[in-house]
């Protein structure tokens, strides 16, 4: 029997330490991978979360936590209520009966933003690379198409010289892409300035009509948008982020109102009459209003805190009533009344 020397054998067991930890090292990436794909296939099927029955407001929570930044949901008739919180995070989002979308920030560093589609009970699915950084997003009542805009340059419409990037997909089909290739009709007459910047689409029910803002030489048009003809008309001017009321019957949106700076103040335009109605809002609020219903109109006004990312969405009436708060720490609110009242699953 060959006897070991005490150095072999001190040798032995630094080897054996070294597999044991080699060994353990690699279960423990095996657990930690396992554990993240969890977390992602639970952020994909949703989990068992409840939404509320009835007409539903979607928007990001903005509590300081953890949830940061998820989408939620609370019943339009009961906002007191506590609210729920889906797993996955945006930057911005939008609802309607047939889903929605979510603007939202990727692991990759060559594309950092994507818009993710929702299906019907708000679980994420089909994923598409933005150009740029979120800055407005809205679906269609049909769920038939979607608008998203971006900053190609500039982070906000006060910054000089900002770009933005406004494209509309087709769920289940191609996409129609950017819309600052449709055919702009000024006057009655193709404009072809090349400084020209459109967002804040808002979707006609039931056709391929939409409303729209659109930016050169530094004025801003309401526009009326045709996908099938791919064209822009504008409608009249120093109008931005518009949004169609529920019954067809009213744009809300925000116009200029100071002669040395940039304050804004939400405008309700009759369609049939052309009557232009100043809202009880007077803040200079820079975002696009959402309609709660045919009477009220909600939106984000932003708080202040640390790095500013935090707002409270308020609501305010057509006709008489001061704003009131609706949802502290929230903002990207979008109203749904869902076909089926059901759980995620």
């Amino acid at each position: 029997m060959t006897q070991l020397s005490p150095r072999r054998i001190r040798d032995g067991r630094i080897m054996t330490a070294i597999a044991v930890l080699v060994v353990a090292v690699a279960a423990s990436c095996v657990t930690s991978s396992a554990l993240r794909a969890g977390a992602i296939g639970g952020e994909r099927d949703g989990g068992s979360v409840e939404l509320p029955e009835g007409r539903q407001i979607v928007f990001r929570s903005l509590r300081p936590g953890p949830a940061f930044g998820h989408i939620a949901v609370l019943p339009a008739a009961d906002v007191r209520r506590e609210r729920v919180v889906l797993p996955t995070r945006c930057e911005r989002t939008a609802a309607s009966p047939a889903g929605g979308l979510c603007l939202r920030q990727t692991r990759n560093p060559i594309l950092p933003f994507a818009v993710t589609l929702l299906d019907d009970r708000l679980r994420p699915g089909g994923e598409t690379p933005l150009n740029g950084i979120p800055s407005r997003a809205r679906i269609s009542e049909d769920g038939r198409y979607y608008a998203t805009t971006t900053f190609v340059t500039g982070h906000s419409y006060l910054s000089d010289g900002f770009s933005t990037e406004t494209a509309i997909g087709r769920v289940g089909g191609d996409p129609v892409g950017n819309v600052e290739r449709f055919t702009f009709l000024l006057n009655g007459q193709p404009n072809e300035n090349t400084d020209r910047n459109v967002w804040g689409v808002t979707f006609v029910p039931g056709g391929e009509r939409f409303f729209a803002t659109v930016a050169t030489q530094d004025r801003r048009y309401l526009v009326e948008g045709d996908i099938r003809r791919r064209t822009l008309t504008a409608l009249r001017d120093n109008v931005e982020c518009p949004s169609l009321s529920p019954d067809g019957r009213r744009l809300v949106y925000k116009k200029r109102t100071g002669l040395t700076s940039d304050v804004w103040r939400f405008h309700v335009l009759d369609l049939a009459t052309g009557v232009e109605t100043p809202l009880a809002e007077t803040r200079s609020v820079d975002d696009q209003a959402a309609w709660l219903d045919d009477g009220h109109v909600m939106y984000a006004v932003p708080k202040g805190g640390a790095g500013g990312r935090n707002a409270d969405v308020w609501v305010v009436p057509l006709r008489g009533g001061a704003p009131r708060l609706l949802i502290p720490d929230a903002d990207s609110p979008t109203v749904r009344s869902p076909a089926t009242d059901r759980p995620l699953r």
